[in-house]
């Protein structure tokens, strides 16, 4: 998952002349380090001290990728008050793919972490404009 993510990023960064793109870096607390102000994140605390969520907030037309600085980490997706499925905008980072079944809870990693916006419709011109 995160080779697509870099490879699209990359893609992105590639044309960004053509493309609205945007990107912030954030610290683990969700707070902005540097980057565009399109870019929101809200950290969403749990009444374990250990486990937290981020969530990017929704803006028109843009599309969110997340990835931390350190590949190697795995993502754990949160839900939202009232349903059983995890939500993609909701997520932490951790160190094990089995996070959601540790006894428990399994701890978030402390990373700063990437978040990149872009606008679908863009990349779906590109395609059409191809055929």
């Amino acid at each position: 998952m995160i080779g697509e993510v870099i490879s699209l990023i990359d893609f992105l960064r590639r044309n960004y002349q053509e493309y609205s793109t945007k990107s912030a870096l954030f610290d683990y607390e969700g707070k902005k380090k540097e980057g565009d102000d399109l870019i929101e994140v809200e950290r969403i605390n749990t009444d374990k001290p250990h486990i937290w969520f981020y969530k990017v907030k929704e803006k028109d037309e843009y599309v969110f990728i997340y990835m931390p600085v350190i590949p190697a980490l795995y993502i754990d997706y949160g839900t939202h008050s009232g349903t059983t499925n995890p939500n993609s905008n909701i997520f932490r980072f951790v160190g094990s793919p089995m996070a959601s079944f540790s006894s428990g809870g399994e701890a978030n990693v402390i990373s700063d972490f990437i978040v990149v916006a872009y606008k679908p419709k863009e990349l779906l011109r590109l395609h059409e404009d191809q055929k």
